[in-house]
């Protein structure tokens, strides 16, 4: 869905619900997606213009998250190494694991 979801975030803030808030779908021809419902009540549903004047601050909420996924991934392999040799583990580290 391109990056119209993290233009969304740039425009309402990352806290959006994708689900009750704001419904996005791709546009069957192609031509990449679009907004089909707005219920969030903070801000006015935007327009297209709105939303393209967004698309340097969506890279870096992308960037930002990739980075965190990244980060997130990282910490539960470093846990599971320290597991398999019997060392401890950080706090982080042990938050990561779901029981």
């Amino acid at each position: 869905m391109e990056n119209i979801i993290s233009k969304i975030k740039a425009y309402a803030g990352t806290n959006v619900d994708f689900v009750r808030d704001v419904i996005v779908v791709d546009r069957v021809d192609g031509n990449g997606a679009f907004i089909l419902e707005w219920n969030n009540q903070s801000k006015p549903k935007p327009t297209d213009e709105q939303l393209n004047a967004l698309a340097n601050e969506a890279i870096a909420i992308e960037q930002a998250e990739e980075t965190a996924k990244q980060a997130k991934e990282d910490l539960k392999a470093s846990a599971k190494a320290k597991l398999i040799a019997g060392e401890p583990l950080t706090q982080e580290e042990a938050d990561t694991i779901v029981l």
